[in-house]
């Protein structure tokens, strides 16, 4: 299996790479919405570009003297602005971006063209550079360290860049903007410009008209001046007058690594595709259900028809391919492991397919493309065809099964009649029986009704002969009651007039006693016998 690391690509940091570039060119897209115009700031390590870039900014810098070196440093550092390096180390690996709002100027440090940072990333550089000025009529500064001789190894130095960048020379090169960088000469800015235009003559390159100089910074002083806020502007206004260039490139550099990944990945993929489809449609297809098999006949159908389409962009058709494929083997639990693979090489294919025209690996695609369309068309009509008579086979199978099972449910059907027959003789003795049982029941249930009757009969006459007792027994009881009451009452009777005899024998002897009491009061008058009544003759005997 062709794996990344042998096609000497690190497929991993390349996508890492992709994301974060991409994110730049989603900015510089969004930009060119609003119809600014485009500025590039170019030039090799070292040569200040950064340092020139975060001065069109805005930012503020400090003079660093160290026992080691003397250098520029931002004051404060800031997301803005790019990073800056004293040495030859390149720092900038990707776009970094200025909006200048008041002249509607998107300024872009550029990385170098020539840094030492690997083909795929002097590819990738290449490329974006490309895409912003094909995008867009863009102005281009290039940044070039003055050299305190001489300027013939600079002039060099931009004589590669040329040709480097512009290999077709269908471009006007004399549009590009200098920026002489680091200027140590008390020559004045004019001679100095006139001197540079000649010697860039010598060493035939075209005239340039837009030549900015940057003194060189020895001090905090000579910072101060250098990086003043009037030059600042002044520099503005000296590269908005650059003219714009307009270019189609031909050829885009060091692209032969990314053409054999695409080529030899995309076969990969596709071949791998095909044999895992091969391998499980044609192991699995005899394992499926009726509504599986519906399921797999529509799929198989729509990768046909995808197979059978000449689609404008052949990614499209590729990503439509690897996607219906993905659904076969969810659906269907098949081997499949190009997910990740096929995901992965999209995103490194999408991004070069800019350029696709000047990659050989696009073309070579396409054939491997077309090629699996022949292979998988080819496969999927056997795979029909094969498919069908298995389906006619199953169909036969089926036909046969089910005139078994007719003969079988008739067998079944007659023994289950004959046993409804044995059922409904079985019933009917069963009928017999339980007629005589009920006959004989209804003869037990006459003489128990009979018998019923007579002990209620007789339970009737005892309860009349008992509500009889009972009422002789209360009128008895009622009358020995009244004659009670009757006794009672002569006795209380009896006792009340004994108790009036009493009572009154009792007043009788009150009264005597009292009598009595007065008999000696009568005698003293003379009355010495008894009373003019006599004896016997006292008026409380009488009572």
């Amino acid at each position: 299996m062709i794996q990344s690391d042998k096609l000497n690509i690190d497929e991993k940091t390349l996508l890492e790479t992709i994301d974060r570039i991409s994110a730049q060119l989603d900015y510089f897209e969004q930009k060119l919405q609003s119809n600014l115009q485009v500025l590039l700031l170019v030039g090799n390590t070292g040569s200040g570009k950064s340092t020139i870039f975060n001065f069109l900014c805005g930012a503020k810098f400090k003079y660093v003297v160290t026992d080691d070196e003397e250098y520029l440093d931002l004051a404060n550092n800031s997301d803005l602005y790019s990073e800056m390096n004293s040495g030859m180390k390149s720092v900038t690996r990707e776009p970094k971006y200025y909006y200048h709002e008041t002249i509607n100027h998107l300024l872009i440090d550029f990385p170098g063209f020539h840094d030492t940072n690997g083909e795929i990333d002097q590819l990738i550089i290449q490329m974006i550079f490309y895409k912003f000025i094909t995008r867009s009529n863009v102005k281009i500064a290039y940044v070039i360290t003055h050299p305190q001789v001489n300027f013939f190894e600079r002039g060099h130095a931009l004589q590669s860049f040329i040709n480097s960048v512009f290999k077709e020379k269908n471009v006007d090169i004399s549009k590009l903007a200098l920026i002489l960088n680091h200027y140590n000469d008390n020559m004045k800015e004019e001679k100095l410009i006139i001197n540079v235009q000649k010697q860039l003559k010598e060493i035939e390159v075209a005239k340039h008209e837009w030549i900015s100089v940057i003194r060189r910074i020895n001090s905090q002083e000579k910072l101060d001046e250098v990086f003043s806020v009037d030059n600042r502007e002044k520099l503005w206004c000296e590269l908005i007058t650059v003219n714009e260039i307009q270019f189609q490139p031909q050829f885009l550099p060091y692209s032969d690594r990314i053409s054999t990944y695409i080529t030899e990945k995309s076969s990969l993929i596709l071949n791998q595709i095909c044999q895992q489809m091969d391998y499980n449609l044609s192991i699995k297809s005899k394992e499926l259900n009726d509504e599986q098999f519906i399921l797999l006949q529509s799929l198989i159908n729509s990768i046909s028809h995808i197979l059978s389409q000449t689609p404008e962009h052949i990614e499209d058709w590729f990503n439509k391919f690897i996607n219906v494929s993905l659904e076969l083997s969810s659906t269907f639990h098949f081997e499949n492991d190009i997910s990740e693979k096929s995901t992965n090489f999209l995103k490194i294919f999408n991004f070069f397919s800019f350029f696709s025209e000047f990659i050989y690996g696009y073309s070579a695609f396409e054939k491997h493309c077309i090629q699996v369309q022949q292979k998988c068309t080819y496969f999927l009509e056997n795979l029909q065809k094969k498919i069908e008579l298995q389906r006619a086979f199953e169909e036969r199978n089926r036909e046969q099964q089910n005139r078994i099972k007719a003969e079988q449910q008739f067998t079944t059907e007659s023994q289950i009649r004959i046993q409804k027959e044995q059922l409904y003789a079985q019933e009917y003795e069963n009928r017999i029986k339980y007629e005589q049982q009920l006959k004989m029941e209804q003869q037990l249930r006459t003489v128990l009704e009979q018998d019923k009757k007579g002990m209620e009969q007789q339970y009737k006459e005892y309860c009349e002969k008992s509500l009889q007792i009972q009422s002789n027994l209360q009128n008895l009881i009622q009358t020995e009651k009244i004659e009670k009451q009757q006794v009672e009452q002569d006795l209380k009777r009896q006792l009340q007039e004994l108790q009036n005899k009493l009572n009154e024998m009792e007043q009788r002897r009150k009264e005597w006693l009292e009598h009595r009491a007065k008999g000696p009061h009568f005698g003293h008058h003379g009355h010495h016998g008894p009373g003019p009544h006599g004896p016997g003759h006292h008026p409380w005997f009488k009572k």
